[in-house]
């Protein structure tokens, strides 16, 4: 990969986790006003349309019955799981502890990548593994007295973690034969086939409750949370290995916890800090020279 082709992979991986680090916060005030179901299907329908031009105007968007029902099976992880799991996370604990926990993705890959033998365990893996779940429960056990935490909200987010990573496990083998748009496109037209009729019976009488600011965020979660940073990620994973791309997942917290410090005024107490450090040095430790080559996938 030449200079140019290499800022071009990890400007777009960077610009998706810094988006990624903001949307805990834009979920987390978008729910105190909208219902959890109706804020996921407005958010993948919005992402949906920015996506349905650009895919019909390539002439991409036809694939074989065999890529639709993969791409179906992946839509139950993410976006469906997973978000689901997420924002009901979001909407009960901090969302600094969220970004923590998500952090933790990769660790899970690895522990199931060992259980299916696809990687062997070594002491260096093992010892991030302990030192990323040690630093979860600093966060989550030693933060619960701060406004607004809660162990809960922390361990349905473990559920969006264990959806993502079973989804990553399962990701590459598809990304032979499909591209990043089109894995993106249908990951979101998919879930609205289950975030629609939940929506539905919600009511309408939510969307009195849309202000300036909360369509804003909508529409911020739906065309560069979701459409603009899934595709970037899903572009990044054509060029570089999961791992690398793993790794660049832990920016996600440390961008989470200075907005929440600056927008929301939350102070960064010393156990979060704390906790938020170990995850990441485990993270990190588990990941570090573990990159394998890029799988070849079919570009665009």
């Amino acid at each position: 990969m030449d200079r140019a082709g290499m800022l071009k992979v990890y400007g777009a991986l960077f610009s998706a986790m810094l988006i990624w680090g903001f949307s805990f916060l834009a979920i987390k005030d978008a729910v105190s006003s909208i219902p959890i179901f109706p804020l996921l299907f407005c958010r993948f329908a919005i992402a949906t349309l920015v996506l349905a031009p650009i895919g019909g105007l390539r002439r991409v968007l036809a694939l074989p019955r065999r890529d639709l029902l993969a791409l179906a099976g992946l839509a139950g992880l993410s976006p469906i799981g997973y978000f689901i799991f997420e924002t009901y996370g979001v909407a009960l604990t901090q969302p600094s502890h969220v970004a923590v926990i998500i952090a933790t993705i990769p660790i899970a890959v690895y522990i199931i990548a060992f259980a299916r033998r696809q990687e062997p365990m070594t002491a260096r893996k093992t010892i991030g593994v302990l030192l990323a779940y040690v630093g979860i429960l600093v966060v989550i056990g030693l933060s619960r007295g701060e406004e607004g935490a809660s162990w809960i909200g922390d361990l349905i987010v473990l559920g969006a973690v264990v959806c993502a990573a079973i989804r990553t496990s399962l990701i590459k083998d598809v990304l032979k034969r499909v591209t990043p748009l089109q894995l993106t496109f249908y990951q979101f037209f998919f879930s609205l086939f289950v975030f629609g009729p939940l929506a539905a019976q919600d009511g309408l009488s939510w969307v009195g409750e849309i202000t300036p600011k909360i369509g804003g965020e909508i529409l911020f979660l739906g065309i560069l949370c979701s459409a603009g940073a899934f595709f970037a990620m899903h572009y990044a994973l054509t060029r570089l290995s999961a791992t690398r791309v793993a790794v660049a997942a832990n920016l996600v917290p440390i961008v989470t916890l200075i907005a929440e410090a600056t927008v929301l005024g939350i102070a960064i107490t010393p156990m979060k800090g704390l906790g938020t450090l170990l995850t990441i040095i485990g993270v990190i430790v588990t990941q570090i020279g573990s990159a394998s080559e890029p799988v070849p996938v079919r570009g665009g």
